[in-house]
């Protein structure tokens, strides 16, 4: 796999982590979707990442976890990544919104 690293520099790398998959039944992807529906009043739409998080700890240890951000998930990690103020505020209200749902 090739990457520009935020330097400009071109990489080649063999991913090491193992993908992972929560049950769309799990009490966290309930509490997540509950929380989505109400900051932004449609149910969410779930995909995959092909980059990677600092989420596979948790994952590596069987914590339950859900990747989520603002903005547009290609543009993450990236050179000159970059992210409306307003998805930022959004996503802080879907923070929010998970916390009292648990």
């Amino acid at each position: 796999m090739h990457r520009t690293s935020w330097t400009g520099e071109n990489i080649h790398y063999e991913p090491l982590h193992e993908p992972w998959k929560i049950a769309d039944d799990h009490p966290l992807t309930k509490y997540l979707v509950n929380a989505y529906e109400k900051v932004f009043s449609k149910p969410p739409a779930f995909d995959f990442w092909d980059f990677g998080t600092n989420a596979v700890t948790p994952v590596s240890e069987g914590i339950p976890t859900i990747g989520f951000g603002p903005g547009e998930y290609k543009l993450a990690h990236m050179n000159n990544e970059s992210c409306e103020v307003k998805k930022i505020h959004e996503a802080c209200a879907f923070y929010v919104a998970t916390i009292a749902e648990i």
